[in-house]
């Protein structure tokens, strides 16, 4: 691996060391010096020579051009996904002029259905985050650290972080027709906070071909920023002083937003052959560089052993992607409704629009008139009671006019539809029964459930995924927590004021998961295991073998009850009185048992004895 000198790293931290008298050491230790330097600064491209940020700007723009050139097939069938869930309106000229144009919304139902039964899967009540105990646990410190670490992250979310929820609605309307979303989970020393930002697939591009994000060697977000907003940025340091003109494309308007690539990539900017993590924003017309900052963790960087080179340096990824369904051919983006319905949607919109036009032309009419038929207007419309004059006898009328038969739409066609949105609803899973409407009124609930658990089989492997990002989200606000939360942190819930420690958020002793069960994601679904604890409840003779009162728990937690703990009597030790009856009874049963094949041994071998 190449070194670098004090003067590869930067001519102002060149001057301030060799004024401190460190100027004789090692050429690996100042690299690493320097890094750690960087690693504090708003912005590192105030000690950039000019010349390389102007390449570092042009490499940035020209390789997020090759990104968005490798998924332009996917990006297209996303836009125009898009465009058919919003049922956009596109005028016909065929067969004739303004033909009907209607689309029929297949897809728009399958989305709202998804999104609806996510939403309230996701977000069920005030706590969405648990805390699972890894580990040994006898004195139950774990336990505690883990409620805690769940309460609060579960407040933090919905409370402390007020985009998160509206943009979980967002993403559950959106992933279902573009395929895949991501989320950006970072720590705003402006807002002194935690942030998690949704992020349209559209505005970050990776290479097609790309496996994973953690391996990718950049990634771009492209975001706008309004004009003020860039001079908040300047202000504060956050950018380096540019002037950038108009936006482009915007006429006469001084405060059209300006569109910015912020790309998370490897660049070696201290010239010491090793390529190091940054965050590179860039103008996005000008390709001028207005930021670059550090995307590694000052406190992980280190030498060899030799002390020659330094060891790897960790990419901190903020983003988390939300698949839908996995592209089958192997590429980094995911597939939504728009493209496993685009063929059918096309074949039921035209079958809808060729009977509408049949229809049309049916109640319209139309023909041909003769030349010998003398008109005193070129077109004639008709409305009740109204009569046109015509020079020609009346026979002739009738000769020199000829209407076109039109027989009206085809029963054919209508059986063709129908098929047609039935194929789509087996794709989509919105079958009748999971939107609402009862097939049978004498369906007993046992046939229900079977037919709702067949239906739901398509979105539970969708939301088994959405369960895993969750995960992954979870565990970088987890992490974040860890290094930036204060010492205490106090918080209420339902007016009960409680405190978390920085020091519960460790690692090692939990593993922090969504609440929501992603093999129940439908109310059908939660009352049928909470029917299936209270019947285990009632049973005379399963009840004395279980423990009541976590059949209890289950069941009003399933019941989306809170402060369970309130609506059940204390905790007992040792069996309950009925209990202690039920196996005293067991256990006189069993002695009787006993009694009686010993009675039937003894009676056996007198007559053995006898016998002899």
């Amino acid at each position: 691996m190449a070194t670098a000198s004090y003067a590869d790293t930067g001519p102002a931290t060149h001057k301030r060391r060799k004024a401190n008298g460190e100027d004789r050491t090692p050429k690996a230790e100042a690299v690493l010096r320097q890094l750690m330097d960087w690693a504090d600064m708003t912005n590192v491209a105030e000690e950039i020579d000019s010349d390389k940020l102007r390449a570092i700007g042009d490499r940035v723009k020209r390789e997020w051009e090759l990104d968005e050139t490798s998924r332009t097939e996917w990006k297209t069938k996303a836009e125009k996904s898009l465009d058919r869930a919003m049922l956009k309106n596109e005028p016909r000229n065929y067969p004739f002029e303004n033909a009907a144009s209607v689309k029929y919304p297949l897809q728009t139902v399958a989305g709202l259905q998804f999104a609806a039964r996510s939403y309230a899967a996701i977000i069920d009540g005030q706590r969405i985050v648990k805390g699972q105990v890894v580990g040994d646990d006898e004195t139950g410190e774990k336990r505690s650290k883990a409620d805690r670490v769940s309460k609060h992250m579960s407040y933090q979310l919905i409370n402390e972080m007020p985009e998160w929820e509206e943009d979980t609605d967002t993403l559950l309307h959106q992933l279902p027709h573009v395929g895949c979303v991501f989320r950006k989970v970072f720590y705003s020393p402006t807002l002194g906070r935690n942030c998690s930002e949704m992020v349209s697939a559209l505005d970050f591009c990776v290479n097609q071909k790309t496996r994973s994000l953690d391996t990718v060697p950049r990634m771009t977000h492209t975001f706008p920023l309004y004009p003020h907003e860039i001079e908040e940025r300047v202000t504060d340091g956050t950018f380096q002083e540019c002037d950038l003109g108009q936006a482009p494309g915007t006429e006469d308007d001084d405060d059209a937003p300006h569109e910015f690539l912020e790309q998370h990539r490897y660049l070696d900017l201290d010239d010491d052959g090793y390529r190091e993590p940054w965050i590179v924003t860039v103008h996005k017309e000008t390709a001028e560089v207005v930021r670059i900052v550090a995307n590694y963790d000052p406190a992980t960087l280190s030498l060899t052993e030799d002390g020659k080179r330094l060891k790897r340096i960790a990419r901190y990824n903020m983003f988390v992607k939300y698949p839908f369904f996995r592209d089958p051919r192997g590429g980094f983006y995911d597939l939504g409704f728009g493209a496993l319905l685009e063929s059918i949607s096309e074949v039921v919109d035209s079958t809808i629009n060729q009977m509408l036009d049949a229809g049309h032309l049916q109640n319209a009419g139309g023909g041909f008139i003769g030349s010998g038929l003398r008109l005193k207007k070129s077109q004639l419309r008709f409305s009740p009671g109204v009569y046109h004059n015509v020079d020609a006898p009346g026979a002739k009328v009738r000769e020199a006019i000829y209407n076109m038969e039109h027989p009206g739409p085809s029963p054919v066609l209508f059986q063709l539809l129908g098929m047609m949105i039935e194929a789509g609803k087996e794709i989509a899973s919105i079958k009748d029964i999971l939107t609402g409407d009862m097939p049978s009124q004498n369906q007993t609930a046992t046939t229900t459930l079977a037919v709702i658990e067949q239906g739901m089989k398509v979105y539970t492997s969708i939301y088994k995924r959405i369960y895993r990002a969750l995960k992954k989200e979870y565990g970088l606000l987890f992490a974040l927590n860890a290094k930036f939360l204060p010492e205490q942190h106090y918080f209420t819930v339902l007016d009960d004021r409680k405190a978390v420690l920085r020091s519960d958020y460790e690692p090692d002793t939990m593993d922090i998961v969504p609440v929501a069960d992603p093999n129940i994601v439908t109310d059908m679904q939660r009352m049928a295991r909470a029917e299936a604890y209270m019947q285990v409840v009632k049973d005379p003779v399963l009840n004395p073998l279980v423990d009541v009162r976590e059949h209890l728990v289950r069941y009003y937690t399933a019941l989306g009850v809170e402060d369970v703990e309130k609506l059940l009597p204390p905790k007992q030790e040792g069996p309950s009185p009925e209990q202690q009856k039920q196996q005293e009874l067991t256990m006189r049963g069993a002695e009787a048992e006993v009694a009686g094949k010993e009675a039937q041994v003894a009676e056996t071998h007198a007559k053995v004895e006898e016998t002899q």
